[in-house]
């Protein structure tokens, strides 16, 4: 079952105009509209546009990345080509598996906020208006028909018992009645699949439930989270590599000093330091974290 709790009502929810005490459907006047929408903005969730290049981009950045390409780099600075096209290759891959992930998350982000983009009854100055959803505000009266996704969070004030599919939200096979033991409050972004009812608009854009889901989504976006499995990985990567680093200062004194390297073969004497170096680094290990 699906988590009952309502979201948060914001801090100036007092401010919604009241209903119309002499016929609760007359709507809001144009003077209230005006002012509600000076108080809670439109009825939209703002999403921040992040340019597909960027998105590519940033797979490029990081710890196990700027170690590939450093082994890239070292690859190409000792004319190793062959190691140098497969390190590359790996590097490239690794971006597009990650760009294709992060660009699908986008896409269901887009396709969310552009249920909203639709058009629903409204009651306004005792007339009924076709308005585009991102132009209702709190107070407004709507005509919520079967098929219509609930463009706010509503609460029912007149009409039918409405069956309303709340899946998208709570995952409930079974649509909930309104009102019942749900409350009145239908949430935005379920659908209703029987029945009729006027609602008053409640909460809008970023104060719904929806809204508030996908705020905690953008913010996951910006914060990068570990699990433990990756973090121990991480760290004996870290051991590895700076073992690695050790070894090559090791490589380079003895064969350079010890067996006069630096004076007979300097270029074979940093080859072979910059080989452990490479063979140090776990190309591969983006594609199975």
């Amino acid at each position: 079952m699906g988590d009952d709790k309502q979201p948060e009502a914001p801090a100036d929810e007092s401010k919604i105009p009241p209903l119309n005490p002499e016929d609760p459907l007359f709507g809001l006047t144009d003077e209230q509209i005006k002012e509600s929408l000076s108080v809670f903005g439109k009825n939209e969730i703002v999403i921040p546009e992040t340019p597909l290049w960027k998105l590519f981009l940033k797979q490029f950045l990081g710890f196990l990345p700027i170690l590939i390409e450093l082994a890239a780099i070292v690859s190409i600075a000792v004319q190793d080509y062959t190691d140098f096209g497969i390190i590359l290759a790996m590097l490239v891959i690794n971006a597009c598996l990650g760009f294709h992930e992060e660009y699908k998350a986008k896409k269901s982000l887009d396709e969310l906020s552009h249920q909203l983009e639709s058009e629903v009854a409204v009651r306004r100055n005792g007339e009924t208006l076709q308005l585009n959803v991102k132009e209702l505000v709190p107070g407004d009266v709507v005509l919520l028909v079967g098929g219509t996704i609930v463009p706010a969070d509503t609460q029912w004030i007149k009409g039918d018992t409405v069956s309303v599919d709340t899946a998208p939200l709570t995952g409930e096979p079974i649509p909930r009645k309104y009102p019942g033991d749900h409350g009145d409050i239908i949430l935005s972004g379920t659908t209703v699949v029987a029945g009729e009812c006027y609602g008053r608009v409640m909460r809008t854009g970023e104060h719904t439930e929806i809204g508030n889901a996908q705020k905690e989504i953008m913010a996951d976006k910006t914060v990068s989270v570990v699990s433990v499995f990756q973090k121990k990985i991480m760290l004996v990567v870290q051991i590895l590599v700076s073992a690695s680093f050790a070894l090559v200062i090791a490589v380079l004194l003895v064969q350079g000093l010890y067996y006069n390297g630096f004076q007979d073969n300097v270029s074979q004497t940093i080859l072979d330091a910059l080989v452990i170096l490479i063979a140090s680094i776990p190309i591969a290990l983006p594609l199975v974290l």
